[in-house]
């Protein structure tokens, strides 16, 4: 969950629409590079409390029902390759970071899972993903990351020559409305005229959504560095797949709703939003 946000490059009205920023590539895998250990100790064996709620149930029943073989996208420290990999399916989980890859193999001790340093932007590494495995996957996953890659058409462009027919790719995103470049989270208190009780009230302020680009912020409070991300608004973010022959079978928008994980004093948490999805979760097939 990105926490703070500087230094904005985007578009306009008069600039053209970009899905892809290729010169901040390397920026991108330097960045996580060096947050890699604060991120593994912050996300730990299982995921944070965003990933265990809000993206992992998700992403599981979106995936449904499981194939042999999946392939997960910017897996981070492992923890949702482990998931899966307990669950049966053969896992092959990948990351740009070599840092991110080390910290997810030595927590992944006794875990039957195959570790590849792969570059998303990079379509002759996407080509080979197949000839890896020995044999195309059932399915592909990307938890929390496609915000993070500075070119995704590479990736929608070559990952079905990794899977097999009608396999599912299931992504998640901070949500594209509620990101933090175009939003303020806002909480007020009033009072009722008629009795005179206190009411809380809280929310969100979208302003800029079509202002998309290049932000830079961090996604952990504390973080030594901080990293490039790339703000994309859902009609650019599902025209990439859907002018690449993909098609939308299934999404979810889940909010947080059991009262979040311990930070109900900051008001403006989400953890007091929970008519509000912060995650968005989207299956999508190739026609083929």
């Amino acid at each position: 969950m990105i926490v703070s946000t500087v230094c904005a490059y985007g578009t306009n009205e008069s600039e053209a629409v970009m899905v892809d920023y290729p010169d901040f590539n390397a920026e991108s895998i330097q960045a996580w590079d060096s947050n890699a250990e604060f991120w593994d100790q912050a996300q730990g064996d299982e995921g944070n409390y965003w990933q265990r709620v809000l993206v992992f149930p998700h992403t599981q029943e979106l995936l449904q029902p499981l194939p042999s073989s999946i392939l997960e996208i910017a897996c981070g420290n492992g923890n949702f390759a482990r998931q899966l990999s307990r669950l049966g399916p053969r896992v092959t989980a990948t990351d740009g970071s070599d840092r991110q890859l080390q910290r997810a193999q030595e927590r992944s001790e006794g875990y039957k899972i195959k570790w590849i340093r792969l570059d998303v932007t990079d379509r002759s590494a996407l080509a080979a993903l197949s000839g890896a495995s020995g044999a195309p996957f059932g399915a592909a996953v990307c938890n929390m990351a496609l915000m993070d890659i500075a070119e995704i058409s590479p990736l929608f462009d070559m990952l079905p020559l990794a899977l097999t027919e009608n396999a599912p790719f299931v992504f998640s995103v901070l949500h594209p409305v509620f990101r933090p470049g175009p939003q303020v989270r806002l909480f007020r208190e009033r009072t009722e005229t008629e009795d005179g009780q206190f009411i809380e009230e809280a929310g969100v302020k979208i302003t800029n959504y079509l202002d998309t680009g290049v932000n830079h912020g961090i996604a952990v409070k504390g973080q030594p560095e901080i990293q490039p991300y790339f703000d994309r608004t859902l009609t650019e973010l599902f025209s990439t797949a859907f002018d690449r022959g993909w098609v939308l079978d299934g999404i979810r928008e889940p909010s947080i709703t059991d009262g979040g994980d311990g930070h109900a004093e900051n008001r403006l948490s989400w953890d007091h939003l929970p008519n509000l999805p912060p995650v968005m979760v989207a299956r999508l097939r190739h026609r083929g």
